[in-house]
């Protein structure tokens, strides 16, 4: 077994010990996922995302209101990443995210949509690669049809909230995703 093949094998255990210590302590109730979303300590969710989006209303994975998709921008450049715990190419990824949004400050936002994911199985997630940055929750994979090929599917969002570019597929690297940013949003890091 190769030394990637055991990593994720480490990680896919990891959820499922997790997932069953939540449901040990409640079934996975709200004050499971209270103690979960603590100690992930994501970011609010914004109120929307902007006009290119689908008219959908999403739960915020921290547990505040609930997220419009499809509404005004926030004045800021957007990335949006379609994710799930389940997804390999995710893992592989999301280092390079987590940098970005640190990296960028309040110059870029970072916004995930956990698709098709237990959201304790998500809040391990986020808590486990450092995923600060809010994410939406799209239990029946909505967002994720509606941008197909992937997971990993990243919408890059202008000020207005526009959809300017889409990328399917992994990040090979940082410095390919601070391109994209910079050539799609103006945003240099």
């Amino acid at each position: 077994m190769t030394r990637r093949q055991l990593l994720g094998l480490a990680l896919v255990a990891g959820l499922v010990a997790a997932t069953l210590a939540v449901r040990d302590r409640g079934g996975g109730d709200d004050d499971g996922l209270a103690a979960l979303r603590t100690a992930a300590a994501l970011e609010p969710c914004p109120s929307s995302l902007g006009p290119d989006l689908p008219a959908l209303t999403l739960p915020c994975l921290s547990g505040g209101a609930p997220v419009a998709l499809r509404g005004p921008g926030s004045g800021t450049p957007t990335l949006v990443n379609v994710w799930g715990s389940w997804c390999p190419p995710c893992v592989q990824e999301i280092p390079a995210l987590v940098a970005l949004q640190r990296r960028a400050g309040d110059r870029l936002r970072v916004v995930g949509v956990s698709t098709e994911d237990p959201q304790a199985d998500a809040l391990t997630f986020a808590r486990q690669y450092g995923m600060t940055y809010p994410s939406v929750v799209d239990d029946d994979g909505r967002i994720l049809r509606a941008y197909r090929p992937g997971p990993p599917v990243t919408l890059f969002l202008d000020p207005a909230g526009t959809l300017v570019y889409k990328h399917s597929g992994t990040f090979k690297t940082a410095a390919e995703l601070q391109d994209l940013v910079r050539q799609h949003l103006g945003v240099a890091l």
